[in-house]
């Protein structure tokens, strides 16, 4: 039983942590395949109906489409995220945004310059935009009734460390993260 639960978190943890060849992994003479991982999931939640409201983190912290990008960047290190979902005034998820997405993608896909003189001057320039230009528009949900096991191949699929969980009508209600999805695994051994 402690060798099994050794491979699943083995397994879910180089699945969902992106290696740098996302087919194969080798560790210990041990061969870890995406397929691999997917069965060993299937294998350890066959029967189960827990759904994704039984593991989410809620209440899960938003941001604003109009937002400023340093407002919500010092939201974000204020709160110790490293993301979080960007809801409508109805609450439906409109897009992500991560601590990666404030300054690559406002920079063109680079990294600024750390020792370029005006490397201030192009954060403030940066920070003054609006979330709603950095973020990642129609994010990956997944609806609270969802399985567990439905979340995970997401997850694995995708190579997504978290996902916003949705209900019915699409508002925001929690956030699935692949911690919760360990501690689902965990819950099953």
């Amino acid at each position: 039983m402690a060798n099994s639960f050794a491979i699943t978190l083995l397994a879910w943890t180089l699945a969902v942590v992106s290696l740098s060849s996302p087919s194969v992994a080798f560790m210990s003479g041990i061969s870890i395949t995406r397929s691999s991982v997917s069965r060993v999931l299937i294998t350890l939640n066959e029967g189960r109906s827990d759904s994704v409201k039984d593991f989410m983190t809620t209440p899960c912290y938003s941001l604003t489409p109009d937002m400023a990008l340093q407002e919500a960047a010092k939201f974000l290190v204020e709160k110790k995220v490293a993301g979080a979902p960007v809801v409508d005034s109805d609450e439906k998820v409109v897009g992500v945004i991560s601590q990666f997405d404030f300054l690559c993608k406002e920079a063109g896909g680079v990294a600024l310059e750390l020792t370029s003189p005006t490397y201030t001057q192009d954060v403030k320039k940066i920070m003054s935009n609006k979330v709603k230009t950095s973020m990642t528009p129609k994010p990956i949900v997944i609806e609270e009734d969802a399985s567990m096991q439905a979340s995970a191949l997401l997850m694995m699929k995708k190579r997504l460390n978290r996902l916003p969980v949705v209900d019915r009508e699409g508002k925001l209600v929690g956030l699935l993260s692949s911690s919760d999805v360990m501690r689902h695994i965990v819950g099953e051994l």
